[in-house]
């Protein structure tokens, strides 16, 4: 979908999940203080910079974070707009997926199912695991190469600035 395959890396990395309190010290130090905690549910923070290389930040992030939360990319939309992940990908099938094929697609892929969505059959909800290493927009580029995908895409929740009066 071109709204989905819009969305690119930029700005900083999202780190999703509870941190313990010596990893949030080490996501500090390694972070050059430019790290914020943005929402509680689920437990998210960003790690801002100008750097352009996102996919070497997030490994970095990463080994700091260790099995304590995911490390993805922020995100922006076509008009520039600050996405921040979830830590899950949602993926629409070509037709309904049955409980096996779900089963066998979480498993090839090395995710955990999180949903089915009520509203659209076809689609269901994956949560991507926290001792998983992988660049986070590889996960939803493998997951689309999938036969049996339409298309793949990570969850998102926006991040809105305050426009001046």
């Amino acid at each position: 979908m071109a709204t989905e395959n819009s969305r690119v890396p930029a700005g900083g990395v999202v780190v999703i999940g509870a941190l313990s309190k010596a990893t949030q010290d080490r996501l500090e130090k390694a972070a050059d203080g430019k790290l914020a905690k943005v929402a509680d549910s689920p437990p998210t923070h960003v790690v801002e910079t100008s750097g352009s290389d996102l996919r070497k930040l997030s490994e970095r992030i990463n080994k700091v974070v260790g099995m304590e939360g995911i490390v993805a990319p922020m995100l922006a939309d076509g008009e520039g707009n600050r996405l921040l992940p979830t830590g899950t990908m949602q993926v629409r099938f070509k037709s309904p997926p049955s409980d096996d094929l779900l089963a066998d697609f979480a498993e090839r892929h090395k995710i955990e199912l999180a949903q089915r969505n009520k509203w659209s059959p076809q689609q269901a909800e994956f949560a991507v695991r926290t001792d998983d290493v992988r660049y986070f927009p590889d996960v939803a580029a493998e997951l689309e190469k999938d036969q049996t995908v339409m298309s793949a895409w990570p969850d998102v929740r926006a991040a809105f600035r305050r426009e001046k009066a």
